[in-house]
């Protein structure tokens, strides 16, 4: 009784982790103003990545990286159906003035458009910048012809991320 108890605890995790591995497989095909996909792996650049989750690692993810300023926004345009990830953060970046904080996004918002959050145990850690800002995960399947203008942030954007592989 004890080991079908441990057993049917389980079980939900068990079941998330084969949805997460069906996410990966259906990536969407996205265009973004002023940022340009990377591969997403820990490097020392200043602008780079200190922790990347297991969940990335595993499933070739890139991450859309800024090429010009995107004064704290993400402008989305979606080419093909499929899986969106996005990486924000919302540590203090300065004050209020240019009221860019009229436009940012909350956890509330994003779940109240649909989209999903992923904790550190779904993907296996955290995602951090190397100036030490922990990352929010979240995803949602995205429609052709749709457009996101995000923002989480006084000067980070929110960052999108596809995966490319699968384990």
């Amino acid at each position: 009784m004890k080991t079908l108890l441990s057993c049917l605890l389980l079980l939900p995790s068990l079941m998330h982790a084969a949805d997460l591995r069906t996410l990966a497989k259906s990536s969407a095909t996205i265009s973004v103003l002023n940022m340009q996909p990377v591969p997403l792996v820990s490097s020392t650049d200043k602008n780079g990545w200190a922790r990347i989750p297991a969940f990335f690692s595993n499933h070739g993810a890139t991450i859309f990286a800024p090429t010009a300023s995107t004064n704290g926004v993400a402008d989305i345009e979606i080419q093909a159906d499929g899986y969106l990830f996005l990486a924000c953060n919302w540590d203090y970046q300065g004050n209020q003035s240019g009221n860019w904080d009229k436009e940012r996004w909350t956890e509330k918002n994003f779940k109240s458009k649909g989209w999903d959050r992923l904790s550190k145990n779904d993907l296996g850690g955290d995602l951090v910048k190397n100036d030490n800002r922990a990352q929010t995960i979240f995803f949602k399947r995205v429609k052709k012809g749709e457009k996101l203008r995000l923002r989480c942030n006084k000067y980070d954007p929110p960052y999108p991320i596809l995966l490319t592989s699968k384990p």
